[in-house]
């Protein structure tokens, strides 16, 4: 079967086009986030180095094999790969933006309100609350605070 030298030039266009074109969301995800580390720990750096080397070997070959298709896609990704590590590396070298904010203060007095009455609590051994008499019966030694 003979192939028409166009057609095998479509097929290499199409396929370099496909090949940068899947950079484009993980490239402007990673650019988005760049100052977000929490996001940018989703992306594996070693995974980068790995397409750095995949399309380092693919350049080359590319090269010696005189095919301008196979070698194409590397001058795109080679490079957006690598900023890509140079983002994540500088990204996670900033400070966190999730802290923790304290609901109640050091410095600040929890009120405790007196108990007004006992409060009884029932063991399942002793029987129903008929049973119970309020010498039976625990009471609870302060008031619960709500935070609302």
């Amino acid at each position: 079967m003979v192939i028409d030298n166009a057609l095998i030039n479509a097929l290499g266009l199409g396929a370099t086009a496909l090949s940068i074109l899947m950079w484009i969301p993980q490239a402007r995800s990673t650019w988005q986030h760049r100052n977000d580390p929490v996001r940018l720990a989703a992306i594996s750096e070693t995974t980068q180095w790995l397409l750095m080397a995949c399309y380092l070997l693919w350049g080359v070959f590319g090269i010696a094999s005189q095919s301008f298709w196979v070698a194409a896609p590397s001058v795109v990704a080679f490079p957006l790969a690598l900023a890509t590590v140079v983002i994540v590396r500088r990204g996670r070298r900033l400070p966190s933006a999730i802290g923790t904010v304290a609901i109640i203060g050091t410095a600040e007095m929890i009120p405790v309100a007196p108990v007004t009455a006992p409060h009884p609590i029932f063991s399942a051994e002793r029987g129903t609350t008929a049973d119970v008499r309020p010498r039976d019966a625990f009471t609870a030694t302060g008031a619960i605070p709500i935070l609302a």
